[in-house]
């Protein structure tokens, strides 16, 4: 009977924690509820520099320049940095730059070396901007509504307006909230929909509990020049290849300092991934970026328990009343028959009550951010996650240190 005990109190011990696990899922989501709706700020909102860098991206500059260039703003201006494109970028920036005056560009030196090229160009973008405030997105990304650069201001002067953690001062940064065009509804694209997502809502969560951002999505987020050229910029990690936005915030991050951007109306659309190994691909360098965090150990604990609670919650669940089962019928311990059958009601019963907590709080947060709600899905891609990172950890290993660094141009 003392190993039935402990077997439950297990079970329940778990249970419990997964619950939490499973209702912080929704913290994201009930912030926003119960935010105020939107008010126009009184006091002026100061001009921003939205910097892109480009390579081969004239198809996509072509499609989406002209949302970030005509924002419902009063001051901005767009500086596009061509890194060594060979294919129509050139032209289509000379073609947008007669048609729009806020829109100019600029190019990396062919000479460069040693040095990543992505963290050049935003340096040189940074750099030869005009306003104290610099916007960081891609080519493949647009916004959702005209309202962006507008939201950002007035986070930059109202932070409060937003959900943001108790020991937020003055912002230095503003990190927003971007997703894959829904264009498709493959399996993939739900499975790299809901893998952005999932990372979001632990790097936010992690933030609101009063610390400095992990994490960051270079698709939307703002920096402070003056703020980047003290920390010296990307001196820390210039060689890498990738990783370029979401390390400057990792450096950069205090509790006081990072503001959050949540509001739809401020959400990115980036284009859909185009092929599966490009997604695994970003996993791979991400493993290679991780290695050079900061503060990070606390955020992988506790993402290190998501990952794993909810596989440790269904082996018990099913472990025990099975266990309980077989050494019933193999004489070592007497064991009721009403004891098995309520062991195996309780498991079931707790699965049942944690996954149904988890979906509609998970729920809760997408549809606060306004993209699209995963049911059953949801507890698929969780039970996934280990394994991909697992996947990609492994491949990062196995894959020549060479290939994540910027040795020559």
């Amino acid at each position: 009977m003392l190993l039935i005990k402990i077997s439950i109190l297990a079970l329940l011990f778990v249970w419990l924690i997964a619950m939490i696990i499973a209702y912080s899922y929704g913290r994201i989501g009930r912030s926003m509820q119960k935010m105020e709706k939107l008010k126009a700020v009184d006091a002026s909102l100061p001009p921003l520099s939205v910097i892109i860098t480009a390579h081969n991206q004239a198809v996509a500059l072509r499609r989406h320049l002209p949302a970030i260039l005509t924002q419902d703003y009063d001051r901005f201006e767009v500086i596009v940095v061509n890194m060594g494109s060979n294919d129509e970028t050139q032209d289509v920036l000379e073609r947008l730059e007669l048609q729009y005056a806020n829109l100019r560009h600029t190019y990396t030196p062919r000479s460069a070396r040693d040095i990543s090229l992505e963290r050049l160009a935003l340096t040189l973008g940074i750099r030869s901007s005009l306003y104290d405030w610099v916007v960081l997105t891609h080519p493949d990304c647009q916004p959702l509504t005209s309202q962006w650069l507008m939201r950002i201001g007035e986070t930059i002067v109202q932070p409060q307006r937003g959900v943001q953690s108790a020991s937020l001062k003055t912002p230095d940064m503003v990190l927003g909230y971007a997703y894959y065009n829904r264009q498709r509804t493959t399996w993939f694209d739900r499975k790299i929909d809901f893998f952005r997502l999932w990372n979001t809502i632990v790097n936010v969560n992690f933030i609101l509990s009063n610390h400095a951002a992990v994490r960051a999505d270079g698709c939307n987020m703002a920096f402070r020049k003056a703020y980047f050229m003290e920390k010296g910029g990307f001196s820390a990690h210039q060689n890498l290849k990738a990783g370029a936005e979401e390390l400057l915030v990792n450096y950069t991050s205090t509790p006081t300092n990072t503001a959050l951007l949540l509001t739809p109306s401020a959400t990115i659309l980036q284009d859909p991934m185009p092929a599966r190994r490009l997604w695994k691909q970003q996993r791979v360098f991400y493993a290679e970026t991780r290695r050079y965090q900061h503060h990070c150990h606390w955020y992988r604990i506790t993402q290190n328990m998501r990952l794993l609670i909810s596989w440790l919650m269904l082996i018990l669940a099913i472990a025990i009343p099975v266990s309980l089962s077989v050494l019933s019928q193999t004489d070592i311990i007497e064991i009721e028959t009403g004891t098995i059958s309520l062991s195996f009601f309780v498991s079931a019963l707790l699965l049942i009550i944690c996954a149904v907590t988890k979906v509609i709080c998970f729920n809760t947060t997408a549809s606060q951010l306004g993209v699209r709600r995963y049911y059953l899905t949801m507890l698929l891609f969780e039970l996934a996650l280990p394994f991909w990172n697992l996947s990609a950890s492994i491949t990062h290993r196995h894959t020549s240190k060479n290939e994540f660094r910027k040795k020559f141009v």
